[in-house]
């Protein structure tokens, strides 16, 4: 495994750089393998929730080839998806999640936002909720948007006090633009407006973070995280409060901050 090239802390945040994606993607998934070895060990489930982009492709590529993981005790929950998106569009969170890793690895179970059904989205988002506060969060396995997003909370509709686990969130213009450098749509108009998304209690609620961030699309947004003030302009920059949070960078994404 590769070792950092640079290893820090900002507040109670951890920070490690690697030299290229794939160290970074493996040093996050040897910490996320560990984080569900341990809880199995004392725990009949694992509550794991992933998230859903390209700048996951690495983590969830190691952690597809660690058959020793104990993937038979594992519950996957997923963080956010497009409202009214069918499972099997190429663009679904939950195909993706299929493809990188669910449907690799023999999962116990997975618990996962079904956001086909947009007439009655409050009860999709209650429903949810309620699985969440049935089955608590161990480990959460995360991104930061280009805006600094944490899931889908924009920075105009992040809120750290959240009331609720699960909302319906309308995404921003700068948002909507990262779902195209991603490749997921052609072109801004081809994005949803709206999403299901966790809110950042939800996910500051496990014990475990693994937030995994490359490429040089994402300085900006590292910088704001890093040294900027901890704020919802930043939503990402409430990590700084969670010590078991692990930030992991590659070159480029830490360009701003070594």
């Amino acid at each position: 495994m590769s070792e950092p090239i640079a290893k820090f802390s900002v507040d109670a945040l951890t920070v490690e750089v690697y030299d290229d994606r794939a160290g970074m993607g493996q040093a996050a998934a040897g910490m996320v393998a560990a984080a569900i070895k341990a809880r199995a060990k004392v725990a009949e489930t694992v509550h794991v929730i992933f998230a859903a982009a390209p700048s996951q492709n690495e983590l969830l590529r190691a952690l597809a080839d660690d058959r020793a993981v104990p993937w038979a005790q594992v519950d996957a929950f997923h963080m956010d998806e497009y409202l009214g998106i069918d499972p099997n569009h190429p663009a679904s969170f939950r195909r993706y999640l299929q493809e990188h890793l669910f449907g690799q690895v023999p999962l116990k179970s997975q618990t996962l936002i079904p956001a086909e059904s947009a007439d009655r989205p409050l009860k999709v988002c209650l429903d949810y909720e309620t699985a969440l506060f049935a089955k608590p969060t161990d480990i959460v396995c995360a991104g930061i948007g280009e805006n600094g997003h944490l899931a889908f909370n924009d920075p105009p509709v992040a809120d750290f006090q959240d009331l609720v686990r699960v909302k319906i969130v309308r995404l921003d213009e700068s948002c909507q633009a990262q779902q195209v450098h991603d490749g997921c749509f052609a072109t801004i108009g081809d994005v949803p407006t709206h999403a299901y998304t966790l809110t950042v209690p939800a996910l500051l609620a496990a014990k475990t973070l693994a937030v995994v961030v490359p490429g040089p699309r994402k300085a900006d947004a590292v910088r704001a995280t890093l040294r900027g003030p901890i704020s919802e302009k930043c939503p990402a920059s409430v990590l700084r409060t969670h010590s078991g949070a692990v930030l992991f960078l590659d070159r480029e994404s830490a360009s701003q901050v070594l």
